[in-house]
């Protein structure tokens, strides 16, 4: 009773101590509040970050493009992916922070010299039991600042794919508003050209009349020229903005698209609240995942600290032993062991101090 007694107030008090810097937030590179001359009266309404990207945009075709890039866009699935396996990573390293347990069983059979020194005799060993394996006492915080940097990674993941979702929203719509402002200038040019070419039929029928100069002939084979290149320009932009938009949605959609909403019936964004600058600034995802990165930094310094530390694990385990299994769990069958052991580094060559160096400088 005694033993478990020290080894709960030795689990309780492991930790206590932190090594790691006290996280503070940096001083952001922005003013507390707007100039006066635009603080004014201001209507409020939503947040930009509690705004979808579908109360942004009412064109149904550009909704079914984003739509397609959220889920088909492999970038974002490696974003994801990485989501995944910060979040395993933390689970493996916050597991660390409690005792692991296991079971045993064992069943043997053996022959060999008899103790009377006369023949062999075969015995039979059975046992069952559980036990705690090297579980480390965190007196300095070593294994806590490895889950909490393993933990602030993981956040800095999930923010670091808001902000690439974000950002990959804003190129498809971009981009595709590109597109279809092309198409309006492809018309334009087309008519342009096609103007173009009356005007030169006319100014070849003037010249052969002798009504004009050959100067005038040759003014309007260059503005037909000038025409048709803008408009081989805007459709080479065109091109190009549609192939980008197909690497952003994974590929061409399935089916039809539906019909597009004319780029002048284009609906308003919602009214947003103005907000601090400071206040927006903290709400960027990218910006978050800074922060996040920076807490994981600093939780890594701790653990590289508390590695100059001496080390306790505690092992422990406790079942039944006997030679034959109808005695197996009898009350002269049971035992345990406990026993702590403590590991100090002395000559480790500067492995610790370089490791210690590597985080200060992250």
């Amino acid at each position: 009773m005694r033993n478990l007694i020290a080894l709960l107030a030795a689990t309780t008090l492991a930790g206590c101590v932190n090594m790691a810097p006290k996280h503070e937030r940096p001083a952001l590179p922005t003013a507390p509040a707007y100039p006066a001359e635009f603080s004014g009266d201001v209507t409020l309404g939503q947040r930009a970050t509690d705004v979808s990207w579908q109360d942004f945009f009412a064109d149904p075709q550009l909704e079914v493009l984003i739509a397609q890039a959220t889920e088909r866009n492999r970038d974002l699935a490696v974003a994801i992916a990485q989501i995944e396996e910060a979040r395993g990573l933390y689970r493996i390293q916050d597991a660390d922070r409690l005792p692991t347990v296991g079971a045993s069983a064992d069943a043997a059979r053996t022959r060999g010299p008899s103790l009377t020194g006369a023949g062999s005799d075969t015995t039979n060993r059975y046992s069952v039991g559980v036990g705690v394996t090297s579980f480390e006492l965190d007196f300095w915080g070593r294994v806590k600042n490895l889950s909490e940097a393993a933990r602030s990674q993981y956040l800095a993941t999930e923010q670091a794919e808001r902000a690439f979702r974000l950002a990959l929203v804003r190129d498809v719509a971009s981009t595709y508003f590109a597109s279809r402002g092309a198409e309006e200038q492809i018309e334009l040019a087309d008519a342009t050209v096609a103007s173009r070419k009356e005007g030169l039929r006319i100014a070849k029928r003037r010249l052969d009349a002798g009504v004009t100069s050959a100067l005038d002939y040759r003014q309007s084979e260059t503005l037909l020229t000038q025409a048709e290149t803008q408009l081989a320009s805007l459709k080479l932009g065109k091109a190009q903005a549609d192939n980008f938009l197909a690497v952003l949605t994974g590929g061409p959609v399935a089916g039809p698209l539906p019909a597009p909403l004319p780029l002048v019936a284009q609906g308003q964004s919602p009214t947003l609240t103005a907000g601090l600058p400071s206040d927006l600034l903290v709400a960027r995802p990218d910006v978050v995942a800074a922060e996040e990165r920076l807490r994981a930094a600093r939780a890594n310094v701790g653990a590289a600290r508390a590695a100059f530390f001496p080390s306790i694990s505690l092992t422990g385990n406790l079942g039944f032993a006997s030679g034959s299994l109808d005695n197996l769990f009898s009350n002269d069958g049971f035992g345990w062991s406990f026993g702590p052991s403590i590991s100090l580094p002395i000559f480790d060559f500067g492995r610790n101090k370089g490791n210690l160096t590597v985080a200060e400088a992250r």
